[in-house]
């Protein structure tokens, strides 16, 4: 297929890296010419441009990486471009706060979206790699205008991709869900750090607190977009956390060693039934 993925970040990056080892012809649109340039020296893309009016009637398949509030900015402005029988598609990490909007502009093309549940705390296409790919969940969002075929297209390139289990959940329950598994535990890992009052913290940090804190190195551009554009998920998976944090915290001020050993009992069974 001829791709053009809008938007040569990390993971634009690292799609146009795994969709051109399976074959495909991928183009790229940036404003950055010189991750344009870096994809093409090492052979991520055929080529690429700022403008992506060039590419667009010639592509089966676009792909965008933007933020959030920019998608729809894009599909306006080249809404005359796209043509019957693209699918156009986005990675974003919410949905129903834009799709509906995003499916008015896309011309004749059919609109559907999409989720990897991957990422690195790196930014960049400099730093693209397709090994996060791989076990990792991929998400497909229909709603009822789309088709069994876009459904089908999306399915092919997560295993292009080589993710390890693909879904296809409606983009109400994408949004609930994510608000707990990528949203809530970003919340926790930034308030987790930003807890820290004592200088001498960096000499104690073991596995326990890497693993928890990765991801408090975040892109404060986008997750404060996607914090917003979901706020009431988010506000409820809060609030669920607080009130389990609660319960622990009494269980300590109360001295309930059973009730304490119940809730690391339960959360034990319950993480072996995520694996």
């Amino acid at each position: 297929m001829n791709i053009l993925i809008v938007g040569l970040g990390l993971m634009g990056g690292s799609y146009a890296m795994g969709l051109t080892q399976k074959g495909h012809k991928v183009y790229a649109c940036d404003i950055n010419t010189e991750s344009i340039e870096y994809a093409k020296y090492n052979k991520l893309i055929v080529d690429g441009s700022t403008d992506a009016s060039t590419y667009i009637p010639n592509m089966d398949m676009i792909i965008i990486g933007l933020y959030p509030n920019h998608i729809v900015d894009f599909l306006k402005k080249n809404s005359k471009l796209f043509k019957k029988g693209q699918i156009i598609t986005d990675l974003c990490g919410i949905k129903t706060y834009f799709l509906e909007e995003a499916q008015r502009y896309c011309g004749e093309a059919e609109y559907i979206s999409h989720h990897p549940m991957a990422g690195r705390e790196k930014s960049g296409v400099v730093h693209s790699n397709i090994e996060m790919f791989k076990k990792a969940n991929f998400l497909i969002t229909p709603t009822e205008k789309n088709t069994d075929y876009a459904i089908e297209m999306m399915k092919a390139l997560g295993l292009d991709l080589e993710f390890g289990r693909i879904s296809v959940v409606t983009p109400e329950h994408h949004d609930a869900i994510i608000a707990y598994t990528s949203q809530l535990t970003h919340a926790i890992a930034v308030s987790l750090v930003n807890a820290d009052t004592d200088v001498d913290s960096k000499n104690f940090v073991g596995d326990s607190y890497r693993d928890l804190t990765r991801i408090a190195k975040i892109n404060e551009e986008l997750w404060s977009e996607l914090f917003f554009d979901n706020k009431e998920a988010l506000l409820k998976k809060i609030g669920d956390f607080e009130r389990e944090l609660d319960e622990i915290k009494a269980a300590l001020a109360n001295g309930d060693k059973e009730l304490l050993k119940k809730k690391f009992i339960s959360s034990t069974n319950h993480r072996k039934e995520m694996e």
